[in-house]
This record gives structure tokens, sequence and C-alpha cells, in this order.
């Protein structure tokens, strides 16, 4: 065991357990919470000790391959379209240079700078995927990104670079320069300052790549991992309170209950339409606004039709109140199969070559394509497109009173004089409108670069940030929903609504008062979505 494994070994016997961790390497498989608790915590991540061993084996197979001078793509090779400019007898001194060099050229991100806690996840996806034991990395290499991650030194990524084909290499490279100690900038002690001295000030040693040390640092969908990730855990936290939202503005729009019957959605046999058929009957529970079938026919039948009395509900409600199973049950399958996805990519080898120690074999491959993550991304940015319109037509449902059922216009008492939600009908359309944009699918607009090399790429990283805003455009319109949905039910007779709605509404109304006379509402928005973060509804 070299040196460095022993210190490794040493500091994963040393981390204190009673307190969150998370641990990295063979035999650990990471999920989606694991990246919003790095995201949300700065807690330690470590190496699993079983992974000690196959890195240092993987390592040194690749170190003799290089001795007796088989090409391989990265090591003794230059990179991409120019894998042809082969020099089996490199120096180790040459290899590192070039590894250096890969490096230095491609931190060149641009664009706003990414979340912090986006490159924290990046960083332990990368360490995790290098700490299977199939990248022929140094052990020092994980050692010194675990340590950066550690230490609270986040490199400074920009959003733009990566086009998802041979990875993220621009944005991992600005983390790669970083760890190598190159003049750049990183978050260190809620300030940002330069690499070099984050290192001194934390008592770390800038890392010397090694063989391929430098390409499987930036050769991987970590970043892009990282992004759809911590969005995809913040929408299956969200996607019930937006079904609550919804529950209360059907309930608020008496909504016809036979539209919800079990039988209804049996009989379609599609599993997501009944779990949200499911939801929506449970929520409702005990409550006395929902309109009955029966009643309504009876009423409508005893109705002089030639006078159209429009006092009386109709026999059957709108498309947006009375499908929502039907068109939200695609959406909470995905779901299941955006994480599946999702998982499966943070806890993959994806970096190329793919270095077999127990078989003595070296594959060329292109595991770092992240067309499971734009697939993901773009399937649940179609289904978000899909709620944000309907959340619209609901929102938009209960401020006109020609489709209300007699709730007053602009759900306010003096309509002709104050505004009311209309204006957040406004807000809400521009959400919308934002989102069905993002809808657009990335697989769509490949882009072949580098001298045709990469012919096809999956722009899985673009996909990944859109996913990322739709999602935070999603929690708006939800946040907006509750506070229309409040004051709806409250026009009804709040005590009229079901237990669930009821308890939701004092939990809005302890931080947003009866909507009587026009106010700016922007706080009160941001402070609904704060309770939804905290999962306080």
């Amino acid at each position: 065991m070299s040196d460095i494994t022993a210190e490794m070994t040493t500091h994963s016997h040393q981390l204190d357990k009673s307190k969150p961790f998370i641990q990295v390497g063979i035999n650990q498989k990471l999920t989606v919470s694991d990246a919003k608790l790095l995201a949300k915590y700065i807690v330690p991540v470590n190496l699993s000790h079983e992974s000690f061993s196959k890195i240092q084996e993987s390592f040194q197979f690749l170190q003799s391959c290089v001795d007796h001078r088989m090409p391989i793509y990265g090591v003794n090779t230059n990179f991409g379209d120019q894998v042809g400019f082969v020099d089996v007898t490199p120096s180790y001194e040459s290899i590192t240079a070039r590894q250096e060099n890969l490096i230095k050229s491609l931190a060149c991100s641009i664009g706003n700078i990414m979340p912090p806690e986006i490159i924290r996840t990046t960083m332990m996806l990368r360490a995790h995927c290098l700490s299977q034991g199939y990248s022929g990395v140094n052990p020092e290499t994980i050692e010194s990104i675990l340590a950066f991650l550690n230490a609270g030194i986040t490199p400074v990524v920009r959003q733009y670079g990566s086009i998802g084909a041979s990875g993220d290499l621009i944005p991992l490279s600005s983390i790669a320069a970083a760890i190598i100690g190159e003049n750049v900038d990183v978050h260190y002690q809620d300030k940002i300052i330069k690499a070099p001295l984050a290192i001194e000030l934390a008592g770390l040693t800038k890392l010397k790549p090694q063989l391929r040390d430098g390409l499987a640092m930036i050769n991987g969908t970590s970043f892009m991992t990282a992004i759809s990730s911590i969005a995809l855990y913040n929408l299956k936290r969200l996607f019930n309170q937006m079904l609550s939202a919804i529950a209360m503005s059907l309930e608020s729009m008496m909504v016809i209950s036979s539209s919800y019957n079990p039988l209804v959605h049996q009989l379609k046999g599609q599993s997501g339409e009944m779990a949200v058929n499911d939801f929506m009957s449970n929520f409702w529970k005990d409550s006395h606004l929902l309109s009955d079938l029966e009643e309504l026919r009876h009423a409508n039948q005893s109705n002089d039709n030639s006078k159209s009395n429009k006092t009386i509900k109709p026999v059957q409600d709108y498309y947006s109140l009375r499908s929502v199973p039907q068109g939200f049950g695609p959406f909470y399958e995905n779901l299941s199969r955006a994480t599946l996805w999702i998982e499966n990519e943070m806890n993959s080898v994806n970096d190329n070559p793919i270095i077999d120690a127990a078989n003595e074999e070296i594959h060329h491959g292109a595991n770092f394509m992240g067309y499971y993550v734009t697939s993901a991304c773009d399937m649940l940015k179609m289904d978000i497109s899909q709620a944000s319109t309907w959340l619209h037509a609901l929102l938009a449902n209960m401020v006109h009173p020609r489709k209300s059922h007699h709730l007053p216009a602009n759900l306010v008492e003096e309509p002709g004089k104050n505004n009311g939600f209309r204006s957040m009908q406004l807000l809400a359309a521009a959400l919308a409108v934002q989102n069905r944009k993002f809808a657009q699918s990335h697989q769509a607009y490949t882009l072949p670069t580098e001298g045709d090399n990469q012919d096809v790429n999956s722009l899985g990283t673009h996909a990944a940030i859109d996913l990322r805003e739709a999602v935070a455009n999603l929690e708006r319109l939800t946040a907006i929903m509750l506070l229309a949905s409040t004051q709806a039910l409250e026009l009804r007779g709040i005590e009229k609504a079901s237990p669930k709605a009821q308890a939701i509404y004092h939990t809005i109304r302890q931080h947003s008062a009866t909507v009587l006379d026009c106010r700016p509402m922007t706080d009160e928005v941001n402070t609904v979505i704060r309770l939804l973060e905290e999962e306080k509804i």
C-alpha cells in the first residue's frame, strides 16, 4: 500500500460517523438525496476502504502498459481528433506536461458563475467515478479532489463550455485547474480568491497529474449529472406540493367528484394516473366543497333550459378541472424513470479509456456521452411545460367569473376597485411561457465540432441547466397557486374545506394576509417558495 493510500485509509477510519457524511467508491451507491445533502450542507465526503487497492492496481497496470510502449489514448497520444499524434516513448515529464496543458487550455468556461453547491456535487461525483478503479488514476488525484471538497475550496465554474461530448470538458477543467494550482478563482471562506492562495491557507498541496490523471479529471458527465441530480431532487419534492396546490384550487372551484372516482382510472389502467387520482382523493377527504354529480343532474333537469340559468353548475367540468390524473400521471411515472437514469449516471464509470486491470485490458469507448442525462432532462422539461400551462389555466379559471362558479372576479371582494390576483395570472403566464420554451429537446440541436471528431454530442449540460431553471419556475408557479387557492378557499368558507387544505391555508396565512386591497406581493411569493423548500407545506 502506498503512503498516500495509507493516509486515505487513516482518514477514513478517523471520520466521526456520528455526524452526517457521504462515502464514495466501490460498493457505494449515491442517490439524488446525497447530491442534495451535499448541496445544502458542507458535509465530509470520504473514500470507502474497499476502493484503495483497486485504484492502486488500476494505476499500476496503466503504468506498466506505458512502460511497455503500448499506445493508449490520452496518455502517449494527443487528444480528440489529434489522437494520431502518438509518442510511444515519452518521458513521464512530457506525459505530465501534456496532462497539465490539456487542463489549462480547456479551463475557459464563461458566463454566469454556477452555484457552489453544484460544483461541490460535481467534485463528489468525479471522485466517485474515479474511485471505482477503472480510470487508472494516481490515488493522489482522488485524494486531492476530496481534500479540496472537505476543506471547503470550491472552484469557480461558469455556465457555458460543455456540449456533453467527451463529457463536461471545459467545466471540469475549471475545477481541475484549481486543483493543480493554476491562478484561477475559487470560493473559500465566503470569498473569491485565487486557487494557490486557497491551497496555502487550507494547508493543502497542488496536484501534479501523472499518466492520464488530467484527462480522467475532466473526461466525464459529472457536471451535467450534478446539475440534473439536484434539480431532480427538488422536482420530486415539489411534485406533491404542486398536486396539493392543484387540489386546493379544484376544491375552491367545487370540482365534480365523479371525475375522480377510482373506477374511472382503474379502467384506464395507467399506474401514474391511478397514483395521482389517489393523491387527490385522499387530499379531499372530509371536504364539503366538492360537487356531487347526481345533485347537479337533478338541478339541471329541474332547470328551465330556455331561460339558461347560469347559476347552476353544469354536469361536466372544464378539462383542466376533471383530467388532472390523466394529465399528471405520465409526469409521476417519468420522475421514477428519470431518477433511475440520473442515479445510474451518478454511479457510473463515465470516462475514457476504461482500464480493466483485472483482465489486463484497456478499452477505448464513449461512456462520457451524456445522452441519458439529456433524455431525462428533456423528458421532465416537457412534463414541467405541460404542468406550467395547466397551473396557469387553473388560475385563469379562478380569477375570471365566467369560469369560477361564482367566486368574485380577481378573487377579491371589491373587484371594481382592486386587481387582486389578476396580476398574479400575468406573472404565471410569464413563467409558463418560459417553461414552454425550455421544453425544446436539446438532442435536436447537436453541432459537430473539434475537427468533426465530436460529430455527435449530447448537449446534456444545456438540458440540465434548462431543467434546473424550469424547476425553479414551476416552484414559483406553485407558490402563486397556493396563495390564490388560499384566498379562494377563504372566499368559499375555509371551514368547508378539507382538513389538508385547511392546514396549508393556516400555514400560508401566517405569512400572507388576506388580499383586501392592492399591494406588491413579490415578498409573499418568495416567502411561500421558502416554505416549499423547507417542506413546511
